[in-house]
């Protein structure tokens, strides 16, 4: 899996590449951060489309998606009765307001009505201010401890085109993916 990431964040990559080259009027207008996120979306599964290995999943890219099979998404239901000191929630001091809370991530990649194949969470910001709470879902999608345990989580920062990475609950470098 872990060359099968890497060339899925190249892809993701490249979906960035052709939103500034084919809808800078987007960014540039300041937009709706959901209007990104379908876009981006777009060239990301065009370009998935394009891989033999990726049509014969039946892996699906979503936007917004707020469900986890019948019930809404709940991002931190399991951080509740958590120990792990490596956190990126605990170690952040990040307060979790109520753990209940339903979420909708920007964009995913997964098999709808399955946990089992839960590949990538994204959350998208259209300006510099960084967000620890898009840090923190990204974080408790990525926990092994969570229901949805996705490969990785992505941040965007549209403004300046950077990136940062969570894989298994911890902020990391996209050298380790």
């Amino acid at each position: 899996m872990t060359s099968n990431l890497k060339q899925i964040i190249n892809l993701l990559k490249q979906s960035l590449e052709l939103l500034y080259e084919n809808d800078s009027y987007l960014v540039e207008h300041s937009v709706h951060e959901q209007d990104l996120s379908y876009r981006i979306a777009h060239y990301f599964e065009n370009l998935l489309n394009n891989y033999e290995r990726y049509k014969k999943t039946s892996l699906n890219i979503d936007v917004e998606y707020n469900k986890n099979f019948d019930d809404s998404k709940k991002v931190y239901c399991k951080c509740i009765g958590c120990r792990g000191n490596e956190c990126y929630i605990k170690t952040s001091q990040y307060n979790i307001a109520n753990y209940e809370s339903t979420c909708k991530p920007d964009i995913i990649l997964h098999k709808r009505g399955s946990n089992n194949n839960n590949i990538l969470v994204i959350e998208i910001k259209k300006n510099n201010n960084e967000c620890a709470e898009d840090f923190a879902k990204l974080s408790a999608f990525t926990c092994l401890c969570s229901d949805y345990k996705y490969k990785c989580g992505v941040y965007i920062n549209i403004a300046d085109l950077s990136f940062r990475y969570f894989k298994n609950g911890q902020e990391v470098t996209e050298n380790d993916l």
